[in-house]
């Protein structure tokens, strides 16, 4: 195993603009919806992404590593790439529902295809205690929660796991990661994020990174940032 500590990562605060004002006129300002909801702004900071080139010397301390790079010199040629989401600190109003950070590999040759060789964080989780409750009442009909009179009922505690975060897109053109609130956990901090991509040996790749985010006001709204350009992975010769 090899160990790789985290460099500081630039920092950059998003403007996530609502989606309609995404689909409406090209020309930001001109002609837009007075009514429309303002851009989401110092909620959401992304760090990175910065790439670097897995080499048979960088991974020299563990063989086994080292000979599988190697053996794929001629085929494919692998990146380490680090991003970060820094939630605003403490939670704001309205909350963020959920954030997703969608990535778009692209190369030239086109095929084969670059993909997200491994992820991590894969899955993280809460754990919630859940009451579930089965209610009979007159003539055997199947009640409610809200049943009370004439019902005959038994109580069932268990534990369930809720994700909090989840990569998606494992060994696809198009991984990413999706946040979401949960009963135990406010979309807060910084949350540092690492895969690795496999690419055509001499390809030249291109990662393309959008960031959404969702709140409720009082309905659910997505607010969206891409980031205009892409980080280029090319092995310097």
């Amino acid at each position: 195993m090899i160990e790789f500590d985290d460099p500081q990562l630039p920092e950059q605060d998003l403007v996530l603009l609502p989606d309609e004002a995404l689909r409406g006129d090209e020309h930001p300002g001109a002609g837009q919806n007075p009514d429309a909801p303002p851009p989401l702004r110092g909620r959401v900071r992304l760090g990175g992404p910065l790439a670097q080139r897995l080499t048979h010397d960088q991974l020299a301390g563990d063989p086994d590593l080292a000979d599988y790079v190697t053996a794929q010199a001629g085929m494919y040629e692998y990146y380490l790439v680090r991003l970060s989401l820094t939630f605003a600190p403490t939670p704001q109003r309205p909350r963020l529902e959920f954030a997703h950070l969608a990535l778009d590999l692209s190369a030239k040759p086109e095929t084969p295809p670059p993909v997200a060789h491994s992820m991590d964080p894969m899955r993280l989780t809460d754990a919630v205690q859940v009451t579930q409750t089965r209610r009979l009442g007159p003539q055997l009909s199947l009640l409610g929660a809200d049943a009370s009179l004439g019902e005959v009922g038994r109580s069932q505690e268990f534990t369930t796991h809720q994700p909090f975060a989840q990569a998606l897109g494992l060994h696809e053109s198009t991984p990413g990661w999706e946040f979401r609130r949960t009963v135990a956990t406010e979309l807060t901090g910084c949350h540092v994020l690492r895969l690795v991509i496999r690419t055509a040996a001499g390809s030249v790749t291109d990662l393309g990174c959008t960031v959404t985010a969702g709140v409720k006001i009082p309905l659910l709204r997505r607010y969206t940032r891409a980031l205009p350009r892409p980080l280029r992975l090319e092995a310097a010769l």
